[in-house]
């Protein structure tokens, strides 16, 4: 649960803000000039109770003042049974977005209020926000902006709290919380002058299970994740959005028909292809947090059909000796013509085991088993044993449901370092053998995992021409996305991690890199210590992003890690937000 603002000033008052990670050191200078930094709690210019009433009053009672998610498990509001569910589901999503100011990832949780700690220590704000605003209109948003920059105050756009590099949390600033912004209407006649057909108009806070089974009970689908707690309108199509649909429609941004948005200076509009066309192509694949504030998202809806899938394992038991990595080898070798029939293939690797899914609409088991003869030959050829089960079902949803399920929640934990590449085809075709002695290298401790989406997801799929929207180029070039990741040990000592993030920023990402130079990163699923992530995360369009967000964001207003226009701002030892 959580508690309007009125019911928690005392609280607050005896939380400190310490912040156990910093990751960027800010100079003295930075920090004596209110005109430079962002206010936080304690500064003389921090609002007062009277005026933070007053806006609370403008926004329709709608503000909530933090209580960490975790309070429960500390004292002096120690719960034994609400801490011991806390503890269960902490990795999970699902209970991170239904709380206004929660986030799920632990390197930004800092430690500072979390149930893996004991609970005499204290439990602190940390990097979560100040307040949060509950939005359920465009006006409320407006009301926000306003107030925030008139009382300079950073502020941070929480949707559902998934993100892997701190954009949706702000030391001491203003959340503006999309959650309750979760309608839902189909559009059968959507009609403008490049698309006329069924679309579907989600608010910015519907996640995808719900988009799923909307879509679903008239007979369609649409775009989004393998994880349905995912908000679909959030930084997720916002930032390209890879879908295991990805190889019929390419990436969510592609089948975006219009945004509406409230600007950084309270301007409520849409956002299309024919009315403020700069900041739909920007928003469409450039990246969450920085443009506008999304309220609603209307994307197309595409019929549904039966689909096939299919789930391949084996371990280096069963395929033992240098098996297990030839027939890693194998299976990615085999994936071109997977994806251009219009499947799209999800593996993970660790140091012992292999597992994959492959998601096939409109195909047969026959056909399937036939694409998958590649690797099932090998391992056969080997005397080696796996399992392989091919399902048929009458709907791509029933599909997911089978494979991603049980909805809401679905199969996907959150807690992680994470870092990740995108492999062009020509580096799978040409130099396999050293990607696979790398993903060896990486997983070979146990303490990371290597996974990766194949897909097609170039601009003949998608059915657009280079540049009609900002998702990073390199995805039209390549055959896997690379994801790496360490689950977070909640009880290894900090320095553990910190000594796993030193690895990931400077020897993992390097050696992906250095074999697919002319490449690009994912910006959602990415290393938030990624080096020139401008470059990495938003190749050739970076320019011509920043040209948009100065013209609709000329004070940068709004401010995320990594987003268009961050390296204009960098963050002190204190969480202080100050300008470069």
């Amino acid at each position: 649960m959580y508690l309007r603002s009125s019911s928690v000033l005392a609280f607050q008052a005896l939380l400190s803000s310490s912040v156990l990670y910093p990751l960027v050191q800010c100079s003295p200078a930075h920090l004596n000039s209110s005109h430079i930094c962002r206010v936080l709690p304690g500064d003389a210019a921090w609002p007062d109770a009277a005026a933070w009433s007053r806006f609370n009053s403008s926004i329709g009672g709608s503000l909530i003042a933090t209580i960490p998610e975790a309070a429960p498990c500390h004292d002096p509001h120690f719960d034994e049974a609400a801490c011991q569910t806390l503890k269960a589901e902490w990795d999970l999503p699902l209970g991170h977005s239904q709380y206004p100011s929660s986030i799920d990832q632990p390197w930004f949780q800092n430690g500072t209020c979390d149930p893996f700690h004991p609970r005499n220590v204290s439990c602190t704000l940390g990097n979560l926000v100040s307040y949060s605003v509950n939005v359920t209109s465009a006006a409320q948003v407006s009301t926000t902006l306003r107030f925030a920059r008139s009382k300079n105050l950073r502020i941070a756009i929480k949707n559902t709290g998934h993100d892997f590099l701190g954009k949706n949390t702000a030391k001491g600033g203003l959340g503006i919380w999309t959650h309750n912004l979760n309608s839902i209407d189909i559009l059968w006649n959507y009609t403008s002058k490049e698309y006329a057909g069924p679309a579907i108009k989600i608010g910015a806070g519907t996640q995808a299970y719900a988009a799923y089974e909307a879509a679903h009970a008239v007979g369609y689908r649409v775009l989004g994740g393998t994880c349905p707690t995912v908000g679909l309108a959030g930084g997720y199509t916002q930032g390209g959005g890879h879908s295991a649909l990805s190889s019929i429609y390419g990436m969510a941004a592609d089948s975006v028909l219009e945004w509406e948005v409230v600007t950084p200076n309270g301007e409520h509009i849409t956002a299309s292809p024919e009315s403020y066309p700069e900041l739909y192509w920007a928003i469409s694949g450039g990246g969450g947090g920085t443009f506008g504030v999304v309220i609603s998202l209307t994307t197309k809806l595409y019929k549904d059909t039966p689909t096939v899938g299919a789930q391949i394992f084996f371990n280096s038991t069963s395929a033992p000796g240098s098996t297990f990595w030839e027939a890693a080898e194998k299976f990615q070798c085999g994936l071109e013509p997977i994806v251009d029939s219009g499947a799209v293939a999800l593996f993970a690797i660790t140091n012992e085991t292999f597992l994959a899914y492959v998601t096939a609409p409109s195909h047969t088991e026959a056909q399937i088993a036939s694409q998958l003869q590649f690797v099932t030959g090998f391992l056969d050829s080997k005397n080696a044993t796996y399992t392989l089960k091919i399902t048929s079902d009458p709907s791509y949803f029933d599909h997911f449901a089978r494979f991603y399920g049980p909805l809401p929640g679905g199969i996907w934990e959150t807690s992680h370092l994470i870092g990740s590449r995108l492999i062009p085809r020509s580096v799978v075709r040409n130099q396999n053998s050293a990607i696979t002695n790398l993903y060896h290298d990486i997983v070979k401790d146990g303490d990371w995992i290597v996974s990766g989406i194949a897909l097609n997801a170039s601009h003949k799929v998608a059915g657009n021409k280079p540049g009609r929207n900002a998702v990073n180029p390199a995805w039209r070039q390549a055959l896997v996305h690379t994801i790496v990741y360490s689950v977070w040990d909640w009880e290894a000592p900090i320095s553990v991690m910190q000594a796993r993030e030193d690895h990931l920023t400077n020897y993992i990402s390097p050696s992906l890199e250095a074999l697919t130079p002319s490449s690009g990163t994912y910006l959602n699923e990415a290393n938030f210590g990624q080096k020139n992530w401008q470059d990495v995360f938003y190749g050739e369009n970076y320019a011509r992003l920043l040209a948009v967000k100065h013209k609709y964001d000329p004070e940068g207003l709004l401010y995320a890690p990594t987003a268009v226009g961050a390296d204009a701002w960098v963050l002190a030892s204190d969480g202080r937000l100050c300008r470069a």
